[in-house]
C-alpha cells in the first residue's frame, strides 16, 4: 500500500518537474521551481516484416504455447507509433498501432497546482495542490540535507584526494606497457580503398603488466584507512549494501592462460621528419591466449577526418562484427554488422538535421534478406504543440493529497484501480480492437485473466463500489 502511495505522488512530482522545466517560475507562479527549458517533442515508429520477425521468433526456443501466443500477438508492434510534448507547462504522451490512438496521458501546471488525466483513468481528473508539493519537496529535501550531514565530507575529499594519486601512478605505468617500435618509411596502398599510407610501425601491449597495475592500484586504494573508512560511511547509507575489499581484489585474478599477448602495427601519413600530417590512421591488433590456438582475435580501427571503422574477428567463437560510421551533409550514417554462427545481423542508421532537431531512421537485416525485418524511426525537435489538456472531458477531480491519508488511502486507492479495471483497460483494449480484432480480442482475454488474479490474489486493497464519474471520492 504504501509503495503504491509513493509510487503516485511521486509519479506527480515528476511531471511537476517536467512541467517546470517547460517554462519559468515567473510564467508559472504556481509551481515551486525556476528551471527551463525550450519546448521538444519526441518521436518514434516501428514497422515490421511480419514474416521475417516469425522467423526470427521461431529461432528463440520459446516453449511451444509461449511461442505462439507471441507470433500472434507480433503485429501489435507493426505499425507502432509514440509520440511526446513538451509544450504549454505540460507533457502529452500518445501511443498508437497503425494510426489508432490506443493510450493517451497528458500532465500539465495549473493555477493551483498540477493536473493529469489519462484514459487508463477515464472518470477522474488527478490534481496536487501547490502546497503539498512545496511540502513533499521540502520534507525531501531536509531528508537529503540529514542524510549528507552524516557524512564526513573531509574525509571523503581527503580519500578522493588518494585515489586520484593512485589512478594517476596507474596511467603512469600504462605509458610504460604500451610499446611503439621505430616508423618505417614504405607505401602502404593496400589497407583502406583511396588511402596511401607511408609509415608504419609496431605495436606491443603487455597486458598481464596492465593487468598487475590495475591490482597494485586497487589495492593501494583499497588498503588506506582514509579511503576505506569513506566507503565505509556511505554504504552504510545505503539499505542493504555491504562492501568486501578481499572480494574485489579476488576478482581482478585472472588466469595466465587467458591473459593474451597483444601487438600490432600501425600506419600513418607523416612528413620527412616524422610527423604525422593527416588524420588517417590505420591500426591492426593481433590477441593471442597463450594456450590458445584456435586463431587469433584481430582488431581493425581505421580514423579518417569523416569516417571511423572498428573491426574485430574472433575466430575461435566464429564471431565478427564492424561498426563503421561517417559524416556527411548534415548528418551521419552509420552500420552495425554482427555475425555469428548462423546468424547475420546488418543494422543501418542514417541521422539527418532538420531545422528544429534530428531524424534518426534505422533498418534492421537478416541474413541474406534483401528487405529489412524492421524499420524503425526516432525525431526529435526542439519545438512542439500540445494538442490535448488535462482538463479536457468531464470527469471528476481526485485529490491526490487524500493518498497521504494512510487510514481513507485504500478506499481511494480502490477507486482508480475499479475505474482502470473496469472502464480504462477495456477503453484501451476496445481502442486496439478498432484496428487488430484477432490480435486485441487474445489480448484482452490476457489482461483479463492477469486482472483476475490481481484482484483475486489476496492483495489488501478493501472491495468497494466503483466511483461514478460525476462525482469525486472523498478526500
Amino acid at each position: 500500500m504504501k509503495k503504491l502511495i509513493a509510487l503516485l505522488v511521486a509519479m506527480m512530482m515528476a511531471f511537476t518537474c517536467v512541467s517546470a522545466l517547460a517554462e519559468t517560475a515567473e510564467e508559472q507562479p504556481g509551481l515551486p521551481f525556476d528551471l527551463a527549458i525550450p519546448n521538444l517533442t519526441l518521436t518514434y515508429s516501428l514497422e515490421l516484416d511480419e514474416e521475417q520477425a516469425a522467423a526470427l521468433l521461431a529461432t528463440a526456443q520459446l516453449p511451444e504455447e509461449s511461442a505462439g501466443m507471441a507470433k500472434m500477438l507480433l503485429p501489435l508492434l507493426n505499425g507502432l507509433g509514440e509520440q511526446l510534448i513538451f509544450a504549454d507547462n505540460g507533457v502529452q504522451y500518445d501511443l498508437s498501432v497503425k494510426g489508432q490512438e490506443i493510450l493517451s496521458l497528458v500532465a500539465e501546471a495549473t493555477e493551483t497546482g498540477f493536473a493529469l488525466s489519462t484514459n487508463l483513468l477515464p472518470s477522474y481528473l488527478l490534481t496536487i495542490q501547490t502546497a503539498t508539493i512545496q511540502k513533499l519537496v521540502e520534507e525531501f529535501m531536509k531528508q537529503a540535507e540529514e542524510a549528507s550531514g552524516k557524512l564526513d565530507m573531509e574525509l571523503i575529499e581527503k580519500a578522493a584526494e588518494k585515489i586520484a594519486g593512485y589512478a594517476m601512478e596507474t596511467f603512469g605505468a600504462f605509458q610504460s606497457l604500451v610499446v611503439f617500435g621505430e616508423p618505417v618509411k614504405g607505401e602502404y596502398a593496400d589497407l583502406i580503398e583511396g588511402v596511401v599510407f607511408n609509415t608504419e610501425k609496431t605495436l606491443t601491449v603487455d597486458v598481464a603488466g596492465m593487468i598487475e597495475a590495475v591490482k597494485q592500484f586497487a589495492t593501494k586504494a583499497l588498503s588506506d584507512e582514509d579511503v576505506k573508512a569513506a566507503i565505509d560511511s556511505i554504504v552504510t547509507m545505503i539499505p542493504g549494501a555491504s562492501f568486501d575489499p578481499a572480494q574485489i581484489l579476488g576478482s581482478l585474478d585472472a588466469p595466465a592462460e587467458y591473459i593474451p599477448d597483444v601487438a600490432g602495427l600501425v600506419y600513418t601519413i607523416t612528413d620527412d621528419e616524422g610527423n604525422q600530417t593527416a588524420v588517417d590512421t590505420f591500426v591492426i591488433v593481433n590477441a593471442m591466449g597463450k594456450e590458445s590456438d584456435e586463431g587469433d582475435t584481430t582488431t581493425y580501427v581505421y580514423v579518417a577526418e569523416n569516417a571511423l571503422d572498428i573491426s574485430v574477428e574472433i575466430p575461435a567463437q566464429n564471431v565478427s562484427f564492424e561498426i563503421y560510421g561517417e559524416l556527411v551533409e548534415n548528418g551521419l550514417v552509420a552500420t552495425i554488422a554482427v555475425s555469428a554462427e548462423g546468424m547475420d545481423i546488418l543494422l543501418e542508421l542514417t541521422a539527418a538535421a532538420t531545422d528544429t532537431g534530428v531524424n534518426v531512421d534505422g533498418a534492421l537485416y537478416l541474413n541474406d534478406a534483401e528487405t529489412p525485418v524492421a524499420n524503425c524511426s526516432i525525431g526529435f525537435a526542439m519545438a512542439g504543440e500540445r494538442t490535448k489538456k488535462a482538463t479536457d472531458g468531464d470527469k471528476a477531480e481526485f485529490a491526490l493529497e487524500g493518498l497521504l491519508d494512510e487510514q481513507n488511502a485504500p478506499n481511494l486507492i480502490s477507486a482508480l484501480v475499479m475505474d482502470a479495471v473496469t472502464n480504462g483497460l477495456s477503453d484501451v483494449m476496445n481502442n486496439i480492437k478498432t484496428v487488430m480484432p484477432m490480435q486485441g480480442a487474445i489480448l484482452e482475454q490476457l489482461v483479463n485473466q492477469l486482472v483476475s488474479q490481481f484482484m483475486g490474489g489476496g492483495a489488501e486493497s478493501p472491495a468497494v463500489e466503483e466511483a461514478p464519474a460525476e462525482e469525486a471520492p472523498a478526500a
